[in-house]
C-alpha cells in the first residue's frame, strides 16, 4: 500500500512558495481576505458570544488576536473562536467536490501561529494554500466515485482539522516525520455531524477543527507521536469514514493540479447548495416584474444534496433559515435581494414570506449539478416565469472577482468596525504578500489594541 500520509507530509514540508503557480498564490490571498471578512462579520453572533462566555474561565495566555472583538485569547482558544466566527453566518468558502469549508480552520490556526513565529504575509498565504490543498485532497478520497461518504458526516469537520495541522505545521517548520504525526493527530480528532446544521453546533464543527489542527501541530513539534498511516491504514481515516475509497486519489497530479483553484466564495450568506436557487430567482427577477405576494406556486429542480441538507420549509429561527432553501427562495422572490440585510429574525416570522414558503415545491434530479438549479413561478393570474442557473456565482466557472470579494469583505468588516476603518483594512488586505510580519495587519483586526483579557 502506498504511504499516502507520508507523501502528503513530504509535499507540505518540501513545498516552496516561489514554485507555486501565481494563480494559486493569488487564490490563497483571496481565500484569506474572504476569511477575514467572514470572521469579523460573525464575531458578534450568539454562537461566538456564548462560546466566549464558556471558555474565558479556562483561557490561558492572552497573546492571540480575536478578529472583530476586543482583547486577546490564548492560541488554542483564539483558533477556536476565529474559525467559529468565520462560519457563523454560513458565508465562508466551500470546496464543491467535498463540501468542505477549507479556509476557516486553516486561517484561524495560522492567526494563532503568526505572532508565535513572526510569519510574513507570504508565509501565511503559503501555509493557507497547503492546508486548504491537502485537506481537500484527503476529502477527495471519500468523495471520488466509486468512493462515498455518509451524508450525515460533516466533511468540514472530518478534514478541516487536518488542513489546520498542515498549515500550523508548515509555520512551525516541522520536518517530514513531525508533519506525519501532526496529520495523524489531527485525523484522530476528525469529527462532525450534519445533524447539527441550523444550530450553534454547526459552526462549532469548524471552530473545533481549527483548534484541533493547531493542537496537533503543537503536540507534534514537542515530540508527540501518532501512527504513520492514519490516512491509508487498514483502520485509518479512509476506511473509517468512507466506502469503496481509493486513498491514492489524494496524490493525483499533486503539485500540478490544485484543488485550491476549485475553492468557491459565497456571494450569499447561506448553505452553498442554496446559491443556484438564489441565482435563478435573481435571473427571473431581472427579466420580469411581479409582486411576490401574488405568486401561486414555485417549482424548483435541484441537485439531491440541496434537499438532503436544506429542506426546512418551516424554519423556527434565524439559524434554521440560513440553511433553508424554501426560506431563501421566498425571501429572494419577495424582497428581490439575498444578502446580509435579509439574514434577520424578522424575515423568519414575516407572514408573507411564511405563506410563500408553503407554495414552494422542489424536485431532486441527479442530472442537476450542485452548482445549478431551475425555477418555474406561476402567478395567480396564470402568468408563468422560468429561469435556469447553470453555474452559480462564486464557482470556478463563474468566480467572484477581486472587487466582489473586496465589497463582500468590506460589508462584513462594517459589522465590527466603522466604515473608514473597514475600508482601510480591506485595502491593506490586498498588500498582505508584501508584509514582512502579518501581525502588522492582524493587530488592526482587533477592536481593542490592548492585551486585556476578554
Amino acid at each position: 500500500m502506498r504511504a499516502i500520509t507520508r507523501e502528503l507530509a513530504r509535499f507540505a514540508v518540501n513545498s516552496e512558495f516561489k514554485k507555486i503557480p501565481k494563480a494559486v498564490q493569488h487564490e490563497g490571498l483571496r481565500a484569506l481576505i474572504n476569511f477575514i471578512g467572514c470572521a469579523a462579520g460573525g464575531a458578534s453572533e450568539p454562537a461566538v458570544t456564548t462560546m466566549l462566555n464558556t471558555i474565558k474561565e479556562f483561557n490561558g495566555k492572552n497573546d492571540t488576536v480575536v478578529i472583530g472583538l476586543e482583547g486577546k485569547l490564548d492560541a488554542l482558544n483564539a483558533a477556536l473562536i476565529n474559525s467559529l466566527s468565520s462560519a457563523s453566518l454560513s458565508f465562508n468558502d466551500t470546496h464543491y467536490a467535498t463540501v468542505a469549508h477549507p479556509t476557516s480552520p486553516v486561517a484561524a490556526a495560522l492567526v494563532s501561529m503568526a505572532s508565535r513565529v513572526n510569519l510574513s504575509g507570504e508565509e501565511f498565504i503559503h501555509g493557507l494554500i497547503l492546508g486548504d490543498e491537502i485537506q481537500c485532497r484527503i476529502g477527495n478520497i471519500l468523495c471520488t466515485p466509486p468512493g462515498s461518504v455518509s451524508v450525515g458526516l460533516s466533511m468540514a469537520g472530518l478534514v478541516g482539522c487536518i488542513g489546520a495541522a498542515v498549515a500550523a505545521g508548515k509555520a512551525l517548520k516541522l520536518n517530514e516525520e513531525q508533519m506525519i504525526h501532526a496529520i495523524g493527530l489531527a485525523a484522530n480528532q476528525s469529527a462532525g455531524l450534519r445533524e447539527a446544521h441550523a444550530s450553534m453546533g454547526s459552526p462549532f464543527t469548524l471552530g473545533n477543527a481549527g483548534r484541533a489542527g493547531l493542537w496537533a501541530a503543537l503536540l507534534s513539534a514537542k515530540g508527540y507521536t501518532c501512527t504513520e498511516s492514519m490516512i491509508e491504514g487498514v483502520k485509518g481515516f479512509s476506511v473509517s469514514f468512507g466506502t469503496q475509497t481509493n486513498p491514492e486519489v489524494a496524490l493525483k497530479n499533486i503539485g500540478e493540479d490544485w484543488e485550491m483553484l476549485d475553492v468557491a466564495y459565497k456571494p450569499y450568506p447561506c448553505g452553498f447548495v442554496i446559491h443556484p436557487i438564489i441565482d435563478a430567482c435573481l435571473q427571473l427577477i431581472k427579466k420580469h416584474t411581479f409582486d411576490g405576494k401574488l405568486i401561486e406556486k414555485v417549482e424548483l429542480t435541484v441537485n439531491p444534496l440541496c434537499i438532503q441538507l436544506c429542506n426546512r420549509p418551516n424554519p423556527e429561527n434565524r439559524s434554521h433559515a440560513m440553511v433553508s432553501f424554501p426560506h431563501w427562495t421566498a425571501v429572494t422572490l419577495m424582497h428581490k435581494a439575498a444578502g446580509l440585510p435579509q439574514v434577520t429574525e424578522k424575515m423568519v416570522f414575516d407572514s408573507d414570506i411564511a405563506k410563500l414558503r408553503q407554495k414552494i415545491h422542489a424536485t431532486a434530479s441527479e442530472e442537476i449539478g450542485r452548482e445549478a438549479a431551475k425555477i418555474k413561478v406561476t402567478m395567480e393570474n396564470g402568468e408563468i416565469f422560468h429561469a435556469n442557473c447553470e453555474t452559480t456565482l462564486g464557482t470556478k466557472e463563474r468566480p467572484m472577482s477581486d472587487s466582489d470579494i473586496t465589497e463582500k469583505t468590506r460589508l462584513q468588516l462594517e459589522i465590527a468596525f466603522n466604515q473608514s476603518t473597514s475600508q482601510k483594512i480591506v485595502e491593506q488586505c490586498w498588500e498582505i504578500p508584501q508584509l514582512s510580519q502579518i501581525t502588522t495587519l492582524l493587530t488592526q483586526l482587533s477592536k481593542n489594541k490592548s492585551n486585556m483579557s476578554l
